[in-house]
């Protein structure tokens, strides 16, 4: 898989402090000499708590027979991301709904919205403890139940995000599951269910788009926003793309525009005659997609015409959208999480195929790194140093 060394959107301070502990656990799943001697293993990274610092456990237990209506499966790869830590680290169940206060900016009226809560997004709310890490992942079929009918052994399937990823086999409803082509890598299947679903769903979902419109986003540098690039730019959208200045701002830049955005606008120039000059070569933006809230998705949002729509599907920065009411902005949030309860598996399964067809066909190139499971003290150390412009992916 491709691989960068940029950095780009920073980890919540409450999270990039945490210390991740792991310490492992012997179970009742240990095999009797004599008794089940042949049974698989599983090995798993959970949790018994949630909030800071984050503790890791991990633990082993024989991995029972499915039942009727169930699947086993052994992963094969699993991503690591900001969004896996979220639910571990945070003590409150999610909000699925976007806060909006009434308040002021400069005397002025002005509208307090967001930010998007980083669970609710893909989970709606956190698994019962303890449970098991890892929001995505890709696994292959080992045995179905009796009234399987649309899996057999051998498939690959992604599981919902309240699976948990980060074990090396499960037991899961069919009906948790949904199938997925086995001819891609598998680390790229292992990052489809989340942000790349997403970032189909923020371009399908919310304003009609043809070729030569425009639009707008931050967080380029995310997982969500590359995806977002490719599936807009192979439909001939323009795609104006934001990003925070850092060190390694030109290569990252100039890698944003090789998957098609049409213009990379350090966060700083958005207010600058630069911006002005751009954006009078270009239609209006159509639709903004705001993924970190605070000062970089206001900015974004001076950028639209006035009463333009702005759509929140993340909070990186833990901080509210402060828009003045002169603007006349139009925000909504997006959370997938509602999305897949609302559409069902059906729908699902038609965005996996969407998903990973595009890169079958070369059109979604990830920037990834591969870590081991077996190794997974380095492989989560690891991710919080990559996370922000590439995503880590612990192979099994």
């Amino acid at each position: 898989a491709p691989s960068a060394t940029q950095r780009g959107v920073d980890i919540p301070e409450m999270i990039s402090r945490s210390v991740v502990a792991l310490r492992r656990l012997g179970g009742a799943g240990r095999c009797q000499l004599g008794v089940r001697a042949m049974a698989t293993q599983a090995s798993s990274l959970t949790y018994e708590k949630r909030g800071s610092p984050i503790t890791l456990n991990v633990t082993s237990a024989a991995v029972p027979a499915p039942s009727a209506a169930q699947v086993q499966v052994k992963f094969l790869a699993s991503s690591v991301s900001y969004s896996d830590f979220s639910p571990i680290s945070a003590s409150h169940d999610g909000a699925t709904s976007l806060p909006v206060k009434d308040t002021s900016v400069r005397f002025a009226k002005a509208k307090a919205i967001g930010p998007i809560d980083p669970i609710a997004g893909p989970l709606g709310k956190p698994p019962k403890t303890p449970a098991v890490g890892g929001l995505e992942g890709v696994a292959v079929v080992e045995a179905v139940g009796s009234s399987v009918k649309g899996l057999a052994p051998g498939d690959w399937v992604l599981p919902s995000a309240g699976v948990g990823s980060w074990q090396t086999h499960a037991v899961v409803d069919e009906a948790k599951v949904v199938k997925v082509r086995n001819d891609i890598p598998p680390e790229y299947a292992a990052c489809l269910s989340v942000s790349a679903s997403a970032a189909l769903r923020l371009l399908e979902d919310f304003e009609k788009l043809s070729a030569g419109d425009v639009i707008i986003h931050n967080c380029a540098n995310g997982m969500v926003g590359q995806v977002l690039i490719q599936l807009a730019a192979a439909r001939g959208i323009k795609v104006i793309s934001v990003l925070r200045a850092k060190a390694t701002l030109e290569d990252l830049s100039d890698h944003l525009k090789s998957i098609g955005s049409t213009a990379v606008v350090p966060e700083p120039q958005l207010r600058s005659h630069y911006m002005q000059e751009l954006l009078a070569d270009l239609p209006a933006p159509k639709i903004a997609f705001d993924g970190v809230g605070g000062a970089s998705g206001s900015l974004i949002a001076r950028v639209m015409p006035k009463g333009g729509r702005m759509v929140s599907f993340g909070g990186a920065s833990g901080e509210p959208l402060l828009l003045p009411a002169e603007l006349g902005t139009k925000v909504e949030g997006f959370y997938l999480s509602q999305w897949l309860e609302k559409n069902g598996t059906a729908a699902r399964q038609k965005m996996v195929d969407t998903l990973a067809d595009s890169v079958a066909e070369g059109k979604i190139k990830l920037l990834l790194e591969r870590g081991s499971f077996a190794k997974h003290r380095v492989s989560l150390n690891k991710a919080f140093e990559v996370m922000r412009d590439r995503r880590l992916v612990m192979m099994f």
